[in-house]
């Protein structure tokens, strides 16, 4: 499964909050554009938007290096 979409198929209240058009959840191409500046961290990985991914997904990080850093999930298994 490529990267972009499985973001897109995750529900948007568990995405974080887009702050560049409003406090609005993110859309598709804020999710792209966050894949292609590294800013997703799916297994410690940072998948460009067309990667593959391995399922089962035990980490999911949005902005692992800012201060608005959000981990959907860790040790458990998202699928």
């Amino acid at each position: 499964m490529r990267a972009i979409d499985y973001l897109k198929g995750l529900p948007r209240e568990w995405m974080p909050k887009s702050v560049e058009r409003g406090i609005k959840s993110p859309s598709n191409a804020d999710l792209k554009r966050w894949l292609t500046m590294g800013a997703i961290t799916i297994n410690n990985k940072r998948p460009s938007p067309l990667d593959n991914i391995e399922l089962p997904i035990y980490e999911l990080i949005f902005f692992p290096n800012g201060k608005r850093r959000t981990t959907i999930i860790k040790g458990g298994e998202i699928v």
